[in-house]
């Protein structure tokens, strides 16, 4: 959380790297881009590599590689050495995805995952609420100097990576009992995996894919370029802009586990889906069309009541009929792989047409049309979440006669 912290706060710094480095709109959007860029090409061949090793190996050697690289970003005297600091920590902070996914599945029975997912997307929306706030005055605090902010990160984040050594831990399953109890965490059930075709094919986790592409592009443009557009535009300063990019966020947090809790089994989750994809789309535009705090404070908190369907998709991941445990991370690689077209999109999309239009305003509006994507999304995807003894749910593993549900196949099989 504390790593997408100092992705994300690239828009608060922008006005400050822009200055001093004498950059292009284009240029910032792609910097703006840059964290995902890897992770386009490396998302899936690392889900796939690193579910060979201990998840808290792999998490501890990508926090490394990360601190390093923020220092490194900080220092960067042009250009081109800020764009590659930023592309290599982006994938290394998507490289804990897939491990991070394995330890939930170890820790967690299956009915428990949209929960937990929801939780840990709740802390998200704090951390990376409470982050936006406190940059803007940090950066005031240092006169501007965005390098220290980075060093100050860096610092914060070589600390995490110590604690994370000492009290990180995996937990090695055990052979699964059928009926045992379902309050107590799954473990794997022995048998044949799931292909890797049939897991990236699979008709639910194209259509999470999908939505979730979608949803990051309109969320990345507005992350990278909302600050820059209220205090050009409309004279709203970056601790404003801070301070409502955190609300949105905050609320979206909270919406995603009130919906695990109340609606986790339910199949009103799909059409909850279909109207948290027009709130983000309405929010979002509406908050490029005014310099009025109160209705920007209002239209924040309507587009962050969408945030809950990152927790909402990124768990149909974990819960794929038909296909075993073990592929989860591959699923997970997946679903961060669109994350990553989402965050690559939205931001390099909106910085070249504002060189092309000479405005920011209307680029942010066509952005903010990706988010209409989770309508036909939410209409077809399935979101119930199984059971924790229901034979042959997602991470349990099938059971003999259950096959898993590629692209294609009948619905009613499923």
């Amino acid at each position: 959380m504390t790593g997408f912290v100092i992705l994300f706060n690239i828009g608060i710094l922008m006005p400050s790297i822009a200055e001093d480095l004498n950059l292009s709109p284009a240029q910032q959007g792609m910097l703006g881009a840059a964290s995902s860029i890897g992770n386009l090409v490396l998302a899936l061949p690392l889900g796939w590599w690193t579910a060979r090793f201990s998840p808290k190996v792999v998490i501890a050697s990508t926090l490394v590689l990360g601190a390093l690289l923020i220092f490194v970003q900080g220092w960067s005297p042009a250009f081109a050495v800020l764009l590659i600091g930023r592309l290599g920590f982006g994938v290394a902070l998507m490289a804990m995805e897939p491990p991070g996914a394995a330890l939930i599945a170890q820790w967690f029975p299956a009915d428990r995952i949209v929960f937990v997912n929801s939780l840990s997307n709740a802390s998200f929306g704090f951390v990376m609420g409470a982050g936006l706030v406190a940059t803007p005055f940090i950066l005031t605090l240092l006169g501007g100097d965005w390098r220290m902010a980075f060093y100050i990160s860096g610092g914060v984040y070589a600390v995490l990576t110590v604690a994370w050594m000492l009290f990180g831990r995996d937990r090695h399953p055990v052979a699964k009992r059928r009926g045992k109890d379902p309050g107590k965490p799954d473990v794997e059930a022995p048998g044949a995996s799931t292909s890797i075709r049939d897991t990236l094919l699979h008709r639910d986790l194209l259509l999470a894919c999908l939505g979730m592409a979608g949803a990051v592009m309109a969320w990345a443009a507005f992350i990278s370029f909302f600050p820059t557009l209220m205090l050009d535009r409309y004279g709203v300063s970056l601790e404003w802009s801070g301070g409502l990019l955190a609300i949105n966020m905050g609320i979206g947090g909270i919406m995603g586990v009130a919906m695990a809790f109340l609606l986790g089994r339910s199949r009103l989750l799909n059409p909850v889906l279909v109207v948290l994809g027009l709130a983000m789309t309405a929010g979002y535009v509406a908050m490029t069309l005014t310099g009025s705090l109160p209705l920007l404070v209002l239209y924040a908190a309507l587009s962050g009541l969408s945030g809950a369907y990152f927790p909402l998709l990124y768990s149909a991941a974990f819960q794929l009929r038909g296909v075993t445990r073990d592929r989860i991370p591959i699923a997970v690689a997946a679903v961060m792989t669109a994350v990553s077209v989402g965050m690559v999109g939205g931001p390099i999309m909106t910085g070249f047409l504002e060189e092309a239009m000479g405005e920011l305003r209307m680029p942010l509006i066509i952005a903010s049309m990706a988010g209409l994507i989770l309508v036909p999304v939410g209409a077809l995807i399935v979101l119930v979440t199984p059971q924790a003894d229901e034979p042959g749910s997602g991470p349990q593993g099938p059971v003999p006669g259950d096959s898993p549900a590629p692209f294609g196949a009948d619905a009613a099989s499923k």
